[in-house]
């Protein structure tokens, strides 16, 4: 018989009257007021969301959109999305 033990971190629940989008904008939101994203860095990519949450390619991509209308987030096209710098953030 095999143990099966794993840390999977936060998942959407798809049964919650919030949308899996903002989710997944709750959870980087809070990584990003915690300093666990500190401003400047590199957030996740589409693909990343993708895999860590098993989401589609479209939801990860407008919990991204959300943090950038938010302003905790900034695009960079074609380089990905970054945690906003405190001088651009609103």
């Amino acid at each position: 018989m095999f143990t099966l033990v794993s840390d999977h971190g936060p998942v959407v629940n798809y049964e919650s009257a919030q949308a899996p989008y903002r989710q997944v904008a709750a959870i980087l939101r809070d990584r990003i007021e915690t300093g666990r994203y500190p401003a400047g860095m590199r957030l996740p990519s589409i693909n990343d969301l993708v895999q860590e949450f098993g989401i589609a390619r479209v939801t990860a991509g407008k919990a991204l959109r959300l943090l950038v209308a938010e302003g905790l987030a900034e695009m960079s096209p074609g380089m990905g999305f970054y945690v906003s710098t405190p001088s651009s953030a609103p």
